[in-house]
């Protein structure tokens, strides 16, 4: 398998000196955009610019998460051996890119379609999007299993969340120009954004398959692996403890953050009045998740990463209780509380996929070897019917403001309360799964 030594590897800086690392960072970044906007505004853009129910756009979403989770699982299995080396991962990921961008762009194309249609075309569509997204995503997932030594690895994973940090910047700097307006308005606007991202993806994507193909500077060896031979795993088996444990605490972490930034629109159009503190908010939990990164990636080389685990996971909590308090006192404080939230929260994710890496080629009771597309297939349909479920809860927020009793005035809280209390639970749940974790 093609891995890099973690022994005396490079440092925090020195992973982007290695033009291999520097394209998958970028690749990262535009497949995040993806994937980010359809965390922050699909949602939105269902009820909002499309004129579904609350109820039936959760449906929507939720559905094509879980139809998404189970294609993770087989493509996983599936790309065993396949993408067992960096360049084959990086060439399939291509591939994936033109395919998902393509449907991203049928999916958004809903506000366009007559009223009566855009139900089942949103259904369809969305389902379209997440079969071809599990191709684009799980091999560049996987090639952070395919990186020797825990250090390394969490560099690496940290570098991912970097990119993942400032494509979340970007959408959520973007996103005022979605929030209110004229229906039409709102739904040519989504049409030209999924044009953008579906460009930037396939040329993103382009450039790390080029620089895999290359040898990146020796950072790849194209050895083949144990994998390519077929020694991976078949289904079904039981999941080591370590993989179990990760598995567990990603699912929790991951359906009550989605929570929130689902919500996060609706509470920036509902709450605040001012476009430009709408734009504050959304970005400030973005830079918190993206500055959070080189702290923690600094605490992990100094004191350990379970330290560091440890203290975002305190942090999220933090961030999370400090946003139901100040949450309606205005954008100032909401930008504080928002930002130890993001801090935390991308702590926390980082870790865990540092830690989902370190499972590759553990046995489980079969005594087969998992290999990197079945660990990262797994770990993002765990990821993907937690956001399924998280999809679901918004809708329901969604319903009971719809249905609140005329003349009865919806609270901030009622908005407030579900984004912030589920994402310091979750947080809370990872502190408690941290011992069990292989984070050092």
């Amino acid at each position: 398998m093609a891995r890099m030594d973690g022994n005396g590897g490079p440092g925090w800086v020195a992973v982007l000196r290695v033009p291999l690392w520097r394209a998958y960072a970028l690749g990262h970044y535009c497949k995040s955009l993806i994937w980010y906007s359809s965390e922050l505004l699909f949602a939105y853009f269902l009820t909002e610019a499309c004129g579904l129910a609350p109820r039936a756009m959760g449906g929507v979403l939720a559905f094509s998460l879980v139809v998404n989770g189970a294609t993770d699982l087989v493509i996983g299995h599936a790309l065993r051996i396949r993408a067992a080396t960096v360049p084959a991962a990086a060439s399939l990921h291509f591939r994936g890119s033109v395919l998902a961008g393509a449907a991203l762009l049928l999916f958004l194309s809903t506000g366009l379609i007559p009223p009566g249609w855009r139900l089942a075309y949103a259904l369809g569509t969305g389902l379209l999007f997440r079969l071809a997204y599990a191709l684009y995503d799980v091999p560049q997932n996987a090639v952070l299993g395919m990186v020797a030594g825990d250090g390394l690895r969490t560099r690496l994973s940290a570098l991912r969340f970097v990119g993942a940090g400032l494509a979340t910047l970007t959408i959520a700097g973007m996103a005022p120009v979605f929030l209110g307006g004229d229906m039409a308005d709102q739904a040519v606007a989504f049409w030209v954004f999924a044009l953008v991202l579906w460009g930037l993806g396939v040329i993103s994507a382009a450039g790390f398959r080029r620089v895999a193909r290359a040898g990146g500077n020796g950072a790849v060896a194209g050895i083949p692996s144990a994998f390519e031979k077929g020694a991976a795993p078949v289904w079904p088996m039981r999941f080591p403890v370590g993989l179990a444990t990760v598995l567990v605490a990603e699912f929790v972490l991951s359906g009550s953050a989605s929570v929130f930034t689902r919500l996060e629109p609706y509470f920036a159009a509902s709450v605040l009045q001012s476009p430009m503190a709408r734009g504050t908010v959304m970005v400030t939990v973005a830079i918190g998740g993206l500055a959070g990164q080189a702290v923690w990636a600094v605490v992990a080389e100094r004191r350990g990463p379970a330290v560091a685990f440890r203290g975002a996971a305190a942090v999220a909590m933090a961030g999370g209780l400090a946003f139901l308090l100040l949450g309606d006192r205005g954008a100032a404080w909401i930008a504080m509380a928002g930002g130890f939230l993001g801090a935390g929260l991308g702590g926390v994710s980082m870790l865990l996929w540092a830690a989902a890496g370190a499972c590759v080629g553990t046995t489980g009771v079969s005594g087969h070897r998992w290999a990197p597309t079945q660990v990262f297939g797994l770990l993002t349909f765990c990821i993907k019917v937690a956001c399924a479920v998280a999809v679901l809860v918004v809708g329901e927020v969604l319903a009971w403001r719809e249905g609140a009793p005329g003349g009865m005035v919806v609270p901030p809280v009622a908005l407030i309360a579900p984004m912030t209390l589920l994402p310091a639970l979750g947080a809370t749940v990872c502190l408690a799964l941290a011992s069990r974790l292989r984070l050092s």
